[in-house]
């Protein structure tokens, strides 16, 4: 937060990896749950964090309504920024089902992005869909569609 705050790009570089290097148990600290927007959009940008796309889901999900407790402001709008950066068409299509469900009850992602992912499931590739969202991590476990997937490059 502060490499950010006073632009200090490469202790921001030291500190992502830091993130990459342990996501799974980074997601889970108090730290990633005081992260501002624009700092957690920046770490969701990345190819190489060390976790699954559900539970980085689910992470975002918990650090969405403690950012809305604090800011006193609607899940949507603390988490539009970062929500953006969650690659929805990774999950399985039984995946999607459970997340829409739960999106009923605190909107964090916003229709269109759902839509997208399911469109991206139909067609059976990633057209209309930033290829960016159709990338998988470093730590996303596979599934049967992502042969379907266009082919990313690292």
């Amino acid at each position: 937060q502060a490499a950010v705050a006073y632009g200090q790009t490469d202790l921001q570089q030291h500190c992502l990896a830091f993130i990459e290097g342990c996501t799974a148990a980074v997601v889970q600290t108090q730290g990633f749950r005081e992260l501002s927007d624009v700092v957690l959009a920046r770490v969701l940008r990345s190819d190489r964090l060390a976790v699954d796309e559900l539970d980085l889901v689910q992470a975002v999900r918990e650090w969405a309504h403690v950012s809305s407790a604090v800011l006193e402001q609607p899940v949507p709008e603390v988490a539009a920024l970062p929500v953006q950066e969650l690659r929805l068409p990774l999950l399985a299509p039984s995946e999607l089902v459970t997340l829409e469900s739960h999106n009923q009850r605190d909107l964090l992602i916003p229709v269109e992005s759902i839509a997208a992912a399911w469109r991206a499931h139909a067609l059976r590739k990633g057209s209309g869909v930033p290829s960016r969202l159709c990338r998988p991590r470093r730590g996303t476990r596979p599934r049967d569609h992502h042969r379907h997937l266009e082919p990313h490059t690292k």
